[in-house]
């Protein structure tokens, strides 16, 4: 661990590769967290170790193997067998328990950065969301779930795992009223504070959107630039509908090729070499870029951008039209009209309503040619408006998802208050 007086911080059930969305909570937390106002240092389990430590070193930042395969056979049972060593009151050195447990041994609060967690419609995913929750419950670590949707709780696995897994945290940050009001209607606490996505508080350096714009400047002199971001998700829903995808959003982009613009296909999950969707939108574009009648004047950028590099390419566009969450709320923070079709409805038009844009937010099952088409035109009929409600609400949002590393700081300090006061028993010495 690289060394550093302040607060220890451990994230589960993300990474730094891979979906460019999730990783943006993330980093924005990093930046939050391990910045000069709070001097913390970063422990990352990552769903994707291999790939994570191919990145190039970052302050303060140190990774571990997070993985579900890592947390169910290593992690846990080690973290099972500290509390009955704890309980028969038997220290051991703190080299027999190896990198990782001595890594969440100086954890002072445990982040939990998921994108939709304990929810119905992912009910394969729960005991995962649970894994990721157990080292700081049975640590006794203070631990905070970062804004994210969460619920319904109809099926009777996920309102279990959840209320039980709600009653263990110190704060739950859900993300949307309705993510709020399911958690309030399962567990009622003073606990539970709805605040923005952090990735709205993503710090992007001059230096990064300077370089990306002076790279790509010859793409757009003299051309009205669209930006599109299409999920592999909303792909496979729309198979399961019987919605010809690919073949709308060709349409789609022939229309725009025929209106004069200059076509950015963005894919905002990237997976380098990947061969399946999984966070992977890449074969999603392939598949549309096949039915278009002229690839002329429509370009992939497919380069492995990290998130902050995304959000500044993201900001190349004059208009957006977006189906990945957080490639959405990119273009809101360059304060760019956008256009969304997604396939978490809700969680969408719950963002855009902070910002008085829900009229501009459909449902996955929507998605056509024609609405694409008139959806978008109605972004360039109301584009001056668009701009000025979301330059008018955007600081309100920063600021409410900056509490998300305000609460995690403030757990910190009530650790280390009961360290001082003698509740922290560690037999790890």
């Amino acid at each position: 661990m690289e060394n550093r007086k302040g607060a220890v911080f451990s994230t589960f059930a993300d990474s730094r590769t891979g979906n460019r969305g999730a990783v943006s909570m993330l980093e924005s937390a990093i930046d939050h967290l391990t910045s000069d106002e709070h001097p913390g240092v970063m422990n990352v389990f990552t769903v994707y170790p291999r790939a994570d430590r191919k990145l190039p070193p970052t302050p303060y930042v140190n990774l571990y193997n997070g993985t579900p395969w890592n947390l169910a056979f290593k992690l846990i049972p080690l973290c099972l067998i500290y509390r009955l060593l704890a309980r028969l009151r038997i220290p051991v050195p703190r080299r027999v328990w190896g990198k990782e447990m001595t890594a969440l041994f100086d954890t002072d609060v445990c982040l939990m950065i998921g994108g939709t967690t304990f929810s119905d419609a992912q009910v394969f995913k729960i005991p995962y969301n649970v894994a990721c929750l157990l080292p700081a419950i049975i640590l006794g670590k203070k631990s905070i779930m970062y804004s994210q949707t969460l619920g319904p709780f109809k099926a009777t696995l996920n309102r279990i795992c959840a209320r039980w897994s709600f009653s263990k945290m110190d704060f739950i940050v859900p993300r949307g009223p309705s993510s709020l009001k399911n958690v309030q209607s399962l567990f009622p606490s003073n606990r539970v504070q709805y605040y923005a996505d952090s990735a709205f508080s993503l710090i992007v350096p001059e230096e990064v959107e300077s370089r990306i714009r002076q790279k790509y400047d010859p793409l757009l002199q003299g051309k009205r630039v669209v930006g599109l971001s299409v999920n592999s998700i909303v792909e496979r829903k729309c198979r399961m509908l019987g919605i010809d995808h690919s073949g709308a959003w060709a349409q789609f982009i022939d229309h725009l090729h025929g209106r004069g613009y200059r076509v950015l296909l963005i894919p905002h999950s990237l997976r380098e070499k990947g061969r399946t969707r999984h966070n992977n939108d890449l074969i999603t574009i392939s598949a549309i870029q096949k039915r278009l009648t002229s690839k002329k004047e429509v370009y992939v950028l497919d380069e492995p951008f990290d998130c902050k590099e995304l959000r500044a390419v993201v900001g190349l566009a004059r208009y957006f039209v977006a189906s990945r969450f957080h490639a959405m709320i990119s273009a809101l923070c360059n304060v760019t009209p956008v256009l969304v079709f997604g396939w978490g409805f809700q969680k969408y038009r719950e963002v855009l309503q902070e910002f008085e844009l829900q009229d501009y937010c459909h449902d996955a099952a929507e998605l056509s040619r024609e609405t694409l088409i008139s959806g978008f035109e109605a972004v360039v009929r109301d584009e001056r408006l668009i701009k000025e409600r979301i330059e008018k609400n955007l600081p309100k949002v920063r600021r409410s998802s900056a509490m998300n590393h305000e609460t995690a700081w403030q757990l910190y300090l009530e650790s280390i208050s009961d360290q001082s006061s003698g509740e922290d028993i560690r037999l790890d010495r």
